[in-house]
């Protein structure tokens, strides 16, 4: 319908904060996620599911003028993905596949959604870091930055915001980044470069660092594997490109030379060890999130080559892919050989990225990298 510019605000003042406070309580949600709970997880989001698909249902009904119709696709677009997540849960006779595609759903609204941060303060303020919200100079130092043009260096300008290397979701072998947008290019910046789960993509998990990045201000890199999962076995086919993309950030901007991290989940994490175990790597901290200590790096004497790169490990007591003993093995071992190793065991964690955990992880990785608002020194 034709819709009086009050009703037009009406809907999308609705709906916004509807979708934004679902896409939350999804994020709370799998925070649990475990194969034999996805009903009861599934219960948990109805009412917010239902909530939004009312405020879903009258945005339709609204006829967006020409000028303004790319906003009203993004929320319309975020909506539609979101609900697509919370039905992957809802589900009664939900199997765990469902659970993985639901997953995926969300990180596609949140990359739709995304688009608008510069234009509504409420979406900005979601992708930041919870406490620092409210941080009035961030916002608008965020909202300043995303309408000037980008930085120049050697007469080229620079990458900013969110950016893709030959990694939309049917590629693999590329990598997405984000630079934050108030970045300076003349200024020491560091580095976190983050690994998927096995069937991961990097076009995913990037969201689950990106509140982090846009607050503290580094620059984060989720490269896809060359294959479904890392080279964990047979030809390896993946290092060459994590270091290649390690070269290139140098071309653009002052790294840090002492603050690029290295970490990942599950099957990216067992790869960060791997790959932080090969003489004169680039990453000077590493931190694995719900993996296992290969073979390979124990029966080849490779152990020793991480005894001077600091190491935060990351488990749950829960989890059903990798039990935990097989991390306090690993603990066991790094501590074996000398290592400068923080291990972290999560009480009621099962196979799932602690997010939680970040900010102690990265005030272990660079004390400098503060959140505004956090009460992090």
């Amino acid at each position: 319908m034709n819709a009086t510019n009050d009703e037009l605000l009406a809907s999308v003042t609705r709906t916004v904060p509807e979708l934004l406070t679902t896409m939350e309580a999804f994020e709370q949600v799998q925070g649990n996620l475990h194969p034999q709970q996805i009903a009861p997880m599934g219960e948990a989001l109805q009412t917010f599911a239902t909530a939004l698909q009312s405020a879903f249902d009258e945005f339709c009904l609204i006829d967006f003028p020409a000028d303004i119709a790319p906003i009203g696709t993004s929320i319309r677009d975020a909506a539609k993905y979101c609900l697509r997540a919370c039905d992957g849960l809802t589900r009664a006779d939900a199997e765990f596949s469902h659970a993985m595609t639901a997953m995926r759903a969300h990180c596609r609204a949140q990359e739709i959604i995304y688009t608008l941060a510069p234009a509504m303060t409420p979406v900005s303020q979601y992708f930041l870091e919870p406490r620092a919200r409210a941080e009035r100079a961030l916002l608008q130092k965020l909202a300043a930055t995303a309408a000037v043009p980008a930085a120049q260096t050697a007469g080229q300008p620079l990458p900013r915001g969110i950016l893709s290397a030959a990694n939309d979701r049917h590629q693999r072998g590329g990598f997405s980044a984000y630079i934050p947008e108030y970045l300076d290019p003349s200024e020491p910046v560091s580095v976190v470069m983050a690994l998927h789960g096995g069937m991961g993509h990097g076009a995913d998990f990037l969201w689950s660092w990106l509140r982090e990045a846009r607050t503290r201000g580094f620059i984060l890199v989720t490269p896809t594997s060359a294959q479904d999962t890392w080279s964990l076995m047979g030809e390896e086919l993946d290092l060459s490109r994590l270091l290649a993309i390690v070269d290139y950030l140098r071309e653009g901007w002052s790294i840090d030379e002492q603050h690029i991290l290295l970490t990942g989940m599950s099957d990216g994490a067992t790869y960060s060890l791997m790959a932080g175990s090969q003489p004169h790597s680039p990453f000077t901290h590493l931190a694995p999130f719900s993996g296992v200590l290969h073979p390979e790096l124990v029966m080849h004497g490779r152990l020793q080559n991480l005894k001077a790169t600091p190491i935060y490990l990351v488990h749950g007591t829960e989890d059903w892919m990798f039990p935990v003993e097989a991390a306090q093995m690993a603990q066991a071992e790094l501590n074996q050989v000398g290592c400068d190793l923080t291990y972290r065991e999560i009480t009621g964690l099962s196979h799932h990225f602690a997010r939680t955990e970040l900010p102690a992880v990265l005030q272990w990785f660079n004390s400098a990298l503060s959140a505004p608002g956090t009460g992090d020194t």
